[in-house]
């Protein structure tokens, strides 16, 4: 996306919303790597809403830098990239890790996405890592490509979020990597929303966020794939209108998600294996 691009549609979102301006998320691929990325940022520092860049911080220092200053901004590190990075480019994440904090402090957020049969040590490292670095915020998806697989997932992912807490850490959710129905039972679920900034099951289906893909189209939220959208960011000026062609183009189901297995229309309370298994 060239920096043209960004300030037309930065524009234009700020047209839209004439005041309470919507977070906005700048994410790839890996952002920092785009050709524009000094104009961008530098023109993301005007914007009256909050900023969320999401990195795995492998990049140049002068792209963490170019970052140094921004008051409306959070950087969301993908710690997974760390786990699975060689040698050198561990060494290169940990002294950008450095310099944004020093500027950022608070506004870093870890991201760690839970794949199906994840181990809690699988992160023993990382955990070292925030703690050294005295980043706070956690930030837990699951891996949006296999939820339904979790939820019989549901005491592992109980369990490591208890235990992230119990280290003191600020837990939250993501829009994309919600939790599934069901997952957990009716004392896990007490405790995460006690615990969890932002629990949420679905939030993606009341609020979900939209992707603006280079070119302008819109599509919601985790269907960047798709690239045969018609719809164009530059075309609207009314929110309402957005929103209902959105729904109206990729039917969208804005009620909230019934339990995967077992359909029920309401909270069951229980596993919907367990509940199957009832039935049967």
């Amino acid at each position: 996306m060239s920096f043209a691009e960004f300030k037309d549609y930065l524009d234009r979102i700020n047209k839209i919303y004439k005041k309470n301006k919507p977070p906005v998320g700048l994410l790839g691929g890996e952002p920092t790597l785009a050709k524009d990325f000094a104009l961008i940022i530098a023109h993301s520092k005007t914007y009256k809403g909050g900023i969320r860049l999401y990195s795995n911080l492998i990049t140049e220092r002068k792209n963490i830098e170019y970052m140094l200053g921004a008051k409306n901004m959070v950087l969301v590190w993908n710690v997974g990239s760390y786990i699975q990075a060689a040698a050198k480019n561990k060494s290169l994440i940990l002294k950008n890790l450095s310099i944004i904090k020093k500027d950022f402090g608070r506004n870093i957020i870890a991201s760690i996405t839970l794949h199906h049969k994840f181990k809690k040590q699988d992160f023993a490292g990382i955990i070292k890592i925030l703690k050294k670095y005295d980043i706070q915020n956690i930030r837990i998806a699951l891996d949006a490509t296999r939820h339904k697989e979790f939820i019989t997932d549901g005491r592992q992912v109980y369990e490591f979020i208890k235990y992230l807490t119990e280290l003191s850490f600020t837990v939250r959710t993501s829009y994309c990597g919600h939790f599934v129905k069901c997952m957990f039972d009716k004392q896990q679920e007490k405790y995460l929303k006690e615990h969890i900034e932002n629990f949420n099951y679905n939030d993606c289906s009341v609020n979900y966020p939209i992707d603006i893909l280079p070119g302008g189209q819109v599509v919601p939220c985790m269907k960047f794939a798709n690239r045969q959208s018609k719809l164009y960011l530059l075309n609207y000026t009314d929110l309402k209108k957005l929103k209902n062609d959105i729904k109206k183009k990729f039917k969208i189901n804005i009620t909230p998600a019934l339990c995967i297995k077992c359909k029920l229309k309401k909270d069951c309370g229980k596993l919907c294996t367990q509940l199957n298994e009832n039935k049967k």
